[in-house]
């Protein structure tokens, strides 16, 4: 499909109205918003919806199929599968059959997160780059997917009372706000990063910036991120994400509380935070702050 906004999307499919109005009900983030009415529009493009026919379950049917055939990862498949099911349920109102249209089995993708060497490595690297450092230590040391990355202000960085300073993330994913706290190691990269650009405490200006547009977009991150992670001799089978799952694993190796971590991650299933403690169970330690124990005060 070559139309752009969900607008565009409407004009073509009018029945895409209600999927919007059942989102907006079901209160899920901007990006959700564009992504299920991404996917559904697709969807009538493939069966050549013209606004007339009736949809069934074997259109589905044959859309999954066509993906199968494809050689799409399961993962993509079931995302697909989930929105046209919300389809077919919220706006429809038809229920589907879950063994005429099934979810595809597939086994979980074991985590990557990086170990002490790596880490040394990465951020070696990086010191040279405050902004880049900044960035790489608030996703190791705090947790941060990069869209919170991106999406950071200044104003969300509290650091004025020293025993507990916070980041605010605000309406994340499935539009979760959380305070998640910041360490020494982080403490230290803001600051450097902050005198170095000239940022002004409080304002509503966006922490990162990388051009003169006011907004960084992950795309960008991504690059910088994959130099940063190629010079340090990190496999590229490494993202950005990873760094994510090495504060969760190296948290529970510190003998941190799962609760906590499902909070401090945004997660809104324990099942999904408990996925680390495969990882972690047989390096634990005894202080919270990994990070703050393996890079010294003053490193």
């Amino acid at each position: 499909m070559n139309t752009k906004s969900i607008n565009d999307k409407i004009a073509l499919y009018p029945i895409l109205n209600d999927v919007k109005q059942a989102l907006i009900l079901k209160n899920v983030s901007d990006r959700t918003v564009t992504n299920y009415m991404d996917g559904i529009a697709r969807f009538l493009d493939f069966i050549k919806y013209d606004n007339l026919f009736e949809i069934t379950e074997d259109h589905f049917r044959n859309s999954l199929f066509y993906l199968h055939s494809c050689n799409f990862s399961k993962i993509t498949i079931n995302t697909y599968n989930s929105f046209i099911r919300f389809f077919f349920n919220a706006v429809l109102n038809t229920a589907i059959n879950p063994y005429r249209v099934p979810m595809a089995k597939f086994i979980p993708k074991d985590i990557d997160f990086l170990f002490d060497h790596q880490i040394s490595s990465l951020l070696s690297v990086s010191f040279h780059d405050s902004r880049l450092d900044c960035i790489i230590k608030l996703a190791l040391c705090c947790g941060l997917r990069i869209n919170e990355v991106i999406s950071l202000k200044v104003s969300d960085i509290s650091t004025k009372d020293r025993s507990n300073m916070t980041v605010y993330i605000r309406e994340s994913k499935k539009n979760r706000s959380r305070f998640v706290p910041l360490d020494k190691m982080a403490y230290r990269a803001i600051q450097r990063y902050a005198k170095e650009y000239r940022i002004c405490p409080n304002s509503d200006r966006y922490f990162f910036v990388f051009s003169r547009l006011s907004h960084t977009c992950n795309e960008t991150i991504r690059r910088h991120f994959n130099l940063c992670r190629d010079a340090a001799g990190i496999p590229r089978s490494f993202t950005f994400h990873c760094l994510r799952h090495t504060y969760a694993v190296n948290f529970l190796r510190a003998g941190g509380n799962l609760l906590d971590l499902k909070y401090r991650l945004g997660h809104s299933s324990l099942a999904s935070t408990s996925r680390y403690l495969h990882f972690a169970r047989n390096m634990m330690n005894t202080d919270i702050s990994y990070m703050d124990k393996f890079f010294k005060e003053g490193v």
